[in-house]
């Protein structure tokens, strides 16, 4: 998996990507001692059914407490993402995936109607758990290696 130091290289791939690609972009973070760390993805889904390319950036921020501050910046890393390559994707499918479980027994759920509404206000696609495999399944796994 590529980590991507600067978009053109996701933009390039995606240009030079079949019209049935889908693109997924996903962020998750995971808290440590002093840091809270973000990993933000971008799947290429090559023709929607052959695999993906995962492009992934890496930052790291002093500690955020707040798991609303926390959660609203993984929608906003993701949506500033997709915003970045929105205009080589086309028509192909494009979803911004939020790492919130819409079930409020779930903590994350505290934010799901600002979330969702912050995302469509940017004309985007937003999808939540359990289909946001981007950020739920990438991201995360990604997270799991800092």
């Amino acid at each position: 998996m590529p980590a991507f130091r600067n978009v053109e290289e996701v933009r390039d791939f995606i240009a030079s990507s079949s019209p049935e690609s889908a693109i997924y972009v996903g962020c998750d973070s995971r808290q440590f001692r002093s840091k809270t760390i973000f990993v933000t993805v971008v799947v290429v889904h090559i023709n929607s059914n052959h695999g993906a390319k995962i492009f992934w950036k890496v930052d790291r921020v002093r500690r955020i407490t707040s798991i609303r501050q926390r959660l609203l910046e993984e929608v906003n890393r993701a949506v500033y993402t997709a915003l970045m390559i929105a205009d080589v994707v086309g028509d192909r499918p494009f979803e911004v995936h939020l790492d919130i479980n819409p079930n409020p027994d779930h903590r994350s759920s505290i934010i799901v109607k600002e979330a969702v509404g912050y995302v469509l206000a940017q004309g985007l696609k937003p999808v939540l758990k359990p289909d946001a495999i981007a950020a739920s399944a990438v991201a995360d796994f990604i997270t799991a290696k800092y």
